[in-house]
């Protein structure tokens, strides 16, 4: 989602200080980019839950928030941005404080929140409420979560109805080294609890970066999504270990309107009759199944 109207840039440069007048100065801004990425203890005092508070108030027509770096927001400074009543899209990258505890108070006071972006937030813990409330009562459109350690595949399960409204998702687990070497299941996994009977037609943009799913089941994790997208249009699937030929042939079966495909695959063992074949996971019939099926494809 791209926000229109007046934007402002805050980084290391500006005194925490200054931030109430410069606000003051510019009430009609839509959008806020707060970045500290190489911020160092010399560079002055970063913006804390206090001037966060500060900006909700002062920015009435704020839709479009950007907070970096922020090492000194945590829960109850997240939990000012309820005042900001027009707040359509907030990301946030590399702001450890953040707990599941500040989401669900965001996604329960922020009504209007259509996109929200989530980057290497350490401190996001198993706690599913938010993502529930999300997508029972929320109206999101896009959801993208990266690199948070404490945020699996099988936890996006319980976004429910959600699913129906979202158009643009992206999930990127965070891989350790050792994931290099071995094929380790998903800590979010627990077998024989979840339902894949989601609704997720109106999925356009998807993308699946370092997941761990079951070949065979009982539990296929976010593999469910390839059979269902019906409006999708942008499909990438980085290093997503289990895939096999009839995900892809049921992919090109249900998404018609496919354009362009991105596929980074890692090869693995598979036993081929009595032998042990080291490939991928797909094989020339999904190739032949998206050629046949897909007639809008324009970049594979």
């Amino acid at each position: 989602m791209r926000s229109k109207g007046p934007l402002i840039c805050v980084g290391s440069g500006l005194a925490i200080e200054a931030l109430p007048a410069l606000f003051s100065q510019f009430p009609n801004l839509h959008k806020v980019e707060i970045n500290y990425s190489g911020w160092a203890p010399g560079n002055g005092s970063q913006i804390d839950n206090q001037g966060l508070r500060v900006l909700s108030f002062s920015l009435p027509l704020l839709n479009d928030l950007t907070l970096s770096f922020c090492s000194e927001i945590n829960d109850s400074g997240l939990a000012c941005l309820t005042n900001c009543k027009m707040l359509m899209s907030l990301k946030l990258n590399s702001t450890p404080e953040i707990t599941s505890r500040g989401l669900l108070s965001l996604a329960v006071g922020c009504k209007t929140l259509s996109s929200l972006h989530l980057n290497n937030c350490k401190g996001i813990a198993s706690s599913t409420e938010w993502l529930e409330h999300l997508g029972t009562n929320g109206s999101l459109e896009e959801l993208v979560v990266k690199n948070c350690k404490g945020i699996g595949q099988y936890h996006f399960l319980m976004f429910g109805p959600g699913w129906m409204k979202l158009q643009k998702f992206e999930f990127e687990n965070e891989q350790s080294f050792w994931s290099i070497f071995r094929r380790d299941r998903d800590p979010s996994y627990k077998a024989h609890t979840y339902r894949y009977d989601l609704l997720c037609e109106g999925l356009k943009d998807l993308r699946l970066v370092h997941i761990v799913t079951e070949p065979k089941g009982p539990e296929i994790g976010l593999r469910f999504l390839l059979g269902k997208c019906r409006s999708l249009e942008k499909l990438s699937l980085e290093y997503v270990s289990g895939l096999i030929d009839n995900d892809m042939i049921a992919l090109s079966q249900t998404c018609k309107n496919l354009k362009s495909i991105s596929l980074w695959l890692k090869p693995e063992h598979y036993n081929v009759g009595d032998d042990i074949i080291f490939r991928t996971g797909f094989t020339d019939e999904s190739l032949k199944a998206l050629a046949l099926n897909c007639p809008f494809l324009q970049k594979c």
